[in-house]
């Protein structure tokens, strides 16, 4: 019997390498992200208020005699409308504004369209306040014919010709702040100012004499303004959300 011969297999053990992860270059940490820019948040606002007055016994209104050409619309006479003196001395048309205005921040704030209307031959307010580079709305409700002449200082701004009523013309205010004086050619007892400020923070008494004012918070001055009167200024201190009075009173013999 032939012997076979089983060759058993070998079983070669072959060593492998262990499968280890390759170290890793070490990596820088990540730079931190960059902050947005928190959005400026206004400022906290007060509001002020108070009244204006004139104490003592106000000189009579003066009266001005019209033409024949007007005296139908107009009346014989009109009142001179640069002091506006009302029960108990309560002063109208007197200009409020914060004497550091420019510097406050204003988000939020747009001051009215100022406007003039030539109503019963008179300008309506006499006294305004607007701000710089605003445009300035001149109306002629009157069925007669206005001219507008607009001065600052000693430089011409417009002199423009109204000849209907219901017509209305529209003029950029100096970049400057200061006083404007407007008047009618054709009238000469027509007139009015105009008072301009480089930010929102003024406004003009009603009137009773009475207004108000939102203010950023803090302490500020503020303005009292009249053309026939001496400039007037007070302190206060004012937190968001808060109420505070400033009240201003000039004596009759402090008029001019």
């Amino acid at each position: 019997m032939r012997k076979l011969l089983l060759l058993a297999p070998l079983v070669f053990g072959v060593a492998l390498p262990a499968c280890r992860p390759s170290p890793k270059s070490p990596v820088p940490p990540a730079s931190p992200p960059a902050k947005a820019g928190a959005a400026a948040s206004p400022a906290g606002r007060g509001l002020l208020t108070g009244q204006v007055r004139l104490l003592g016994t106000p000189p009579p209104v003066e009266m001005r005699e019209t033409t024949a050409s007007v005296a139908s619309v107009c009346g014989d006479t009109v009142p001179d409308r640069s002091l506006s003196v009302g029960e108990e001395g309560a002063l109208a048309h007197v200009v409020v504004a914060l004497v550091e205005g420019a510097s406050l921040p204003a988000e939020g704030l747009t001051p009215p369209v100022p406007v003039l209307d030539q109503r019963k031959c008179a300008y309506e307010p006499p006294i305004l306040a607007a701000r710089v580079g605003a445009t300035l709305e001149v109306r002629n409700s009157d069925p007669v014919m206005h001219n507008v002449r607009a001065v600052a200082g000693s430089q011409p701004l417009f002199n423009v010709a109204m000849p209907l009523e219901g017509t209305s013309l529209r003029r950029p205010l100096p970049a400057t702040p200061g006083t404007l004086q407007v008047k009618c050619d054709v009238h000469p007892w027509m007139r009015a100012v105009v008072r301009t400020f480089d930010h929102p923070y003024f406004t003009t008494t009603d009137e009773k004499g009475r207004f108000r004012l939102e203010v950023p918070e803090g302490t500020h001055t503020v303005l009292f303004w009249h053309p026939r009167l001496p400039d007037a200024t007070r302190s206060f201190s004012i937190e968001g959300g808060q109420t505070q009075q400033a009240d201003q009173s000039w004596p009759v013999s402090a008029l001019h």
